[in-house]
């Protein structure tokens, strides 16, 4: 059964795009799929970036999901548009993109965190054992011995500490007041 609905959706696609006579007909989307056809992507659906308003650097990840046509009482057939839906692996699955899991993501706000000007980079305190799950040095340290290949992933990355200037607000309680933020 399950084949044959997708065949049938293939199928449909197959008339939408040559109803339409182009696959993509939305300005400002950037796709990075060729209609499936590589091996990682997931069926009837494509991977499109969206530009953002304040930031039209950032490009925020979306599924185009091609759906079904319909058949009308009237045995007319309507088709119907791709589902847009929030991608929420990011980068990850995009073969455009490199992405090293022991580096982490690119940290796309930290130069607007700084530009707001109501926070400062501090030392910060060194990362205990407790942190990560371990009750002691020795006990994190008989866990990476026990798996060595997967120590790099789980040692932080090296990052900044931030808080907030006694001049002005909490970071978080300003962004989360400003719905423009």
């Amino acid at each position: 059964m399950v084949f044959l609905l997708s065949d049938r959706i293939n199928k449909m696609n197959k008339m939408r795009s040559e109803k339409t006579g182009s696959s993509d007909s939305v300005d400002s989307v950037h796709s990075v799929e060729n209609n499936g056809s590589a091996p990682h992507t997931l069926p009837n659906s494509r991977k499109v970036y969206v530009s953002g308003k304040l930031h039209p650097d950032l490009k925020v990840p979306f599924r185009d999901i091609s759906l079904a046509s319909t058949k009308t009482m009237s045995d007319e057939i309507e088709v119907n548009e791709p589902l847009r839906v929030y991608d929420t692996s990011g980068p990850w699955g995009d073969p455009n993109v490199d992405v090293d899991v022991t580096c982490g993501l690119p940290p796309l706000r930290a130069d607007w965190i700084r530009a707001r000007g109501d926070v400062e980079e501090i030392e910060g305190r060194k990362v205990l054992p407790l942190d990560d799950g371990y009750l002691s040095e020795r006990h994190a340290a008989s866990r990476n011995d026990d798996n060595r290949k997967l120590s790099a992933i789980r040692n932080p990355l090296q990052t900044v500490a931030r808080e907030a200037r006694q001049s002005g607000h909490a970071a978080l309680v300003c962004t989360a007041g400003n719905r423009n933020a």
